[in-house]
């Protein structure tokens, strides 16, 4: 039987001017169902979008920005839910917060789907993107689209050509023949981690061929043991195994390169040499080299028995010998052979090499020292590095990439592109052709001028991978519209690094370090305050389907074709036996999801806590309907709370003025209290949602109480950043109602987003646990040694289960260090 209440009618006064009040749609006589739903999006959606803190400190919530592909897909929503939730959640806390989004627009993808489609690239990815676009909105994500970007925007590749420029000049960007792992399929050079353990394709699946080409690089490997050391920063926050998958890609720096010269015909030509023994730079007696190194590919065998090279720490010439006889260190095929290293004693009486002559007590450690000092003093090296770790090869030969700003002159030889001409742009007039996967065959565009002599010259027609286009986007999100440089260090200060960047662990490895390179070389020029860009992670689980698959063949069908019989599940109509388990999300594998249907069936505040309900947001989550019922129920159960809680508050039998409450109330009253401050406390913890507040209460303490009034204030708030739609009309019939008895803490005239996020009562107790875990903490030998630095401020916040989290800022240097304890 439904509870018929009067429309709430108030003659709008000065005060409803003054402040920024909407009613209630007043539809709290009906159950609540998805029509009315979208009518509450549809009414909220403007003030959802709108409201922010501009004057508060400043919280920078990042997430991964998509790929355009043209369709939300599961995870999309998930990781940007997420963002939307903790950007919410720091705007209720008062924050300044920075939210943007934008496009990494380039790459293959896109590319292939435009000539299936014969349509030009840049016309697929726009499309794409103003789709992808409309959904964004539609799931009411408060992104900053005043700072949005594409990285197939010239205004944006211009500045991703500017800092190849730099790293160029700074000797980082270079070009050398390797071995490279060519797709056939997709006709481009693919990076070792592009290629999956089986030796195909990671994009197409082909087999991977082994080819020789002029490829360009960047050297990572000179910051390596920056990057590694920098994954103990205080700055990293909550980045757990990721420190560890960092570690074992960058690996142990237990070793130094030196490049040394070799001349081959009329061409000098560098190469590294690894050594773990620095000192072996000062007395080495030759170099081993495997016969496989493309040094030797076009040498006759009389000349590779003759050749020699420059040490550039002795200024010598060094015996080169090719031999594969010998164990190299992991990842080089070179090594340098030392007498006074007994391990390379069988190396030497194997090749009949003349030992060191000096017979003197060496001081080695100190050699290791001057060797490394050497190197850096002529800029030959000198840098630590494990022997496994390879510097980037960023050559892609495809169009829909940013073009590499060089210029290849017969007589001035490799010439970057003078800053004043950038960008150099991709002839989108000639995208049409899509017989041509590259830039070489367009001879309008690769023709031109050596900025030196003037004479004929041709430029380069490999495109960078959209790896770097990703590795400093979240830099250029703080000064988007910036056409002098690629961003002012102004900007970034005191916002920088990233306060809490959201994203897929398939990220975590690869881009994560590319963009911590990046980062770590622009702040070697001075552009940035910081040298790591991201202060927390929050790594998403993937959102997993369930596939059916035909075991004898593996080919996989629509869950429709499936038909469940006892225990097991058969084919419809063949009987044939299906394989059924969790696999990620694919068109292939008919497991997808698509978000469309959820939006239309549901509406856009139900999809997002459906994605947030059950699971935590690092956790896999194996997507069900199943969820769904306890999801709608609890809106259900909130829509009846603020219809029994306005029918109680306009019942003048109900209402108890100046009468003592029975000590039933009372302990309701405590109740509630508890419920509420214990909520509130591990809400802000965890930011999960809960639902204990609203059960069975009677009417007499939700007429009267002022517990039960907070506790449905806190819990509609701390839900809104989940909801937000919904929520808003939740405060809007919840504050219409007469008799409040809360007179402090409740922004009664503004909406649900403009409240303050709910604290603890300062004079509520948490358990003694808690305290117990404050002493706990500062007893931690981490802590210990930041307070033996001396302390300038110390805070630490208790939370129910146990938990405390201390803050300290010492004199030495201001860092903000959390301890976090666990008490059995």
């Amino acid at each position: 039987m439904l509870i018929k209440i009067p429309k709430l009618s108030r003659a709008p006064t000065l005060l409803h001017f003054l402040f920024r009040y909407k009613c209630s749609l007043g539809l709290w006589d009906q159950n609540i169902s998805t029509d009315i739903k979208l009518k509450v999006e549809k009414h909220w959606c403007d003030e959802v979008l709108e409201n922010n803190h501009e004057n508060g400190e400043k919280v920078y919530i990042l997430p991964m920005f998509p790929y355009p592909s043209g369709n939300l897909h599961m995870g999309h929503v998930r990781v940007y839910t997420i963002s939307d939730t903790l950007a919410r959640f720091y705007k209720l806390n008062g924050k300044n917060v920075i939210h943007p989004i934008g496009w990494d627009a380039f790459g293959l993808p896109a590319e292939n789907a435009a000539i299936e489609r014969n349509i030009p690239p840049h016309k697929w990815t726009e499309s794409n993107i103003s789709t992808m676009k409309k959904q964004l909105t539609e799931l009411s994500y408060n992104f900053d689209w005043h700072r949005e970007l594409s990285t197939c925007d010239p205004k944006y590749y211009k500045w991703t050509q500017y800092i190849f420029l730099k790293l160029h000049e700074h000797g980082l960007a270079y070009q050398s023949k390797a071995n490279v792992n060519w797709d056939p399929i997709d006709k481009t050079v693919l990076a070792d981690e592009q290629v999956d353990e089986n030796g195909c394709s990671w994009r197409s699946g082909a087999k991977v061929e082994k080819r020789v080409l002029t490829q360009w690089f960047i050297k990572t490997t000179k910051f390596a043991k920056d990057l590694y050391d920098g994954l103990s920063s205080n700055y990293l926050e909550n980045w757990r195994d990721i420190i560890n998958l960092q570690k074992h890609w960058i690996g142990e720096c237990n070793g130094v390169i030196v490049t040394f010269d070799i001349t081959l015909g009329d061409k000098i030509k560098k190469f590294d040499v690894w050594s773990a023994e620095p000192y072996k730079f000062i007395h080495g007696e030759c170099l081993c080299i495997s016969k496989n190194n493309l040094i030797f590919e076009e040498l006759s065998e009389h000349e590779i028995k003759s050749l020699k090279c420059l040490n550039p720490i002795t200024g010598l010439e060094v015996n080169i010998y090719a031999t594969d006889d010998i164990v190299y260190p992991e990842g080089r095929d070179t090594y340098l052979v030392c007498s006074l290293d007994p391990k390379d004693k069988y190396i030497i009486e194997n090749l009949n090499i003349c030992p060191n002559k000096c017979t003197k007590n060496l001081l080695l450690d100190k050699d290791n020292e001057k060797a490394v000092k050497i190197a850096v003093n002529k800029n030959c090296g000198g840098y630590f590095v494990s022997s496994k770790l390879k510097d980037w090869l960023i050559s892609r030969q495809r169009y829909w990439g940013t073009p590499i700003p060089i210029i290849h002159c017969s007589k001035c030889g490799t010439v970057p592109v003078p800053y004043k001409d950038l960008p150099i742009e991709l002839p989108l007039e000639n995208s049409n052709n899509h017989n041509i996967p590259t830039l070489s065959n367009l001879d309008s565009w690769r023709n031109c001028e050596c900025p030196q002599c003037g004479g004929k010259a041709a430029r380069e027609t490999d495109t960078m991978d959209t790896f770097v286009d990703s590795s400093w986007y979240y830099y250029r999100f703080l000064d988007p519209h910036n056409n002098e440089v690629p961003f002012e260090k102004s900007k970034l200060i005191g916002t920088t690094p990233v306060s809490c960047y959201i994203g897929g662990k398939e990220h975590a490895v690869l881009h994560l370090y590319y963009a911590r390179f990046m980062s770590h070389f622009l702040h070697s020029l001075g552009w940035t305050p910081n040298k790591e860009p991201f202060k927390r992670l929050l790594v998403q689980g993937m959102v997993m389907g369930q596939s059916y698959k035909i075991k004898s063949s593996g080919k996989y069908i629509p869950p429709e074709n499936v038909e469940k019989v006892g225990n097991n599940y058969k084919e419809k109509g063949t009987d044939a036996p299906v394989v059924v388990q969790w696999e990620k999300m694919s068109k292939s594998k008919y497991n997808g999801e698509n978000p469309q249907r959820l939006l239309t069936s549901y509406g856009c505040d139900t999809t997002r806590l459906l994605i947030l309900a059950d699971v935590p947001p690092a956790t896999t989550r194996r997507w069900s309907d199943t969820t769904l019922p306890g999801v709608l129920n609890f809106q259900h159960r909130l829509w009846l709370t603020i219809r029994e809680f306005l029918t109680f508050r306009q019942k003048s039998e109900l209402i108890q003025r100046n009468i003592t409450p029975s000590e039933k109330y009372i302990e309701y009253e405590r109740l509630l209290r508890d419920a509420r401050n214990f909520f509130t406390a591990t809400t802000t913890y965890h930011f999960k949602y809960t639902q204990k507040l609203s059960n069975n209460v009677p009417a007499e303490v939700i007429a009267n109480s002022k517990e039960y009034e907070l506790a449905l204030a806190h819990l509609i708030i701390m839900l809104s950043p989940v909801t937000p739609h919904f929520c808003s009309e939740l405060w809007a019939g919840f504050v219409s109602a007469p008799e409040r008895v809360t007179k402090d803490t409740i922004l009664w005239h503004n909406n649900v987003l403009e409240q303050d996020w709910p604290v603890v009562d300062r004079d509520y107790g948490l358990s003694f646990q808690c305290k117990k875990a404050v002493e706990l903490a500062l007893s931690q030998e981490s802590v210990k040694k930041r307070v033996s630095r001396g302390i300038l401020r110390i805070k630490y916040e208790l939370y129910p289960d146990t938990r405390a989290i201390l803050h300290i800022t010492t004199k030495q240097k201001v860092v903000k260090a959390e301890q976090e304890v666990n008490v059995a």
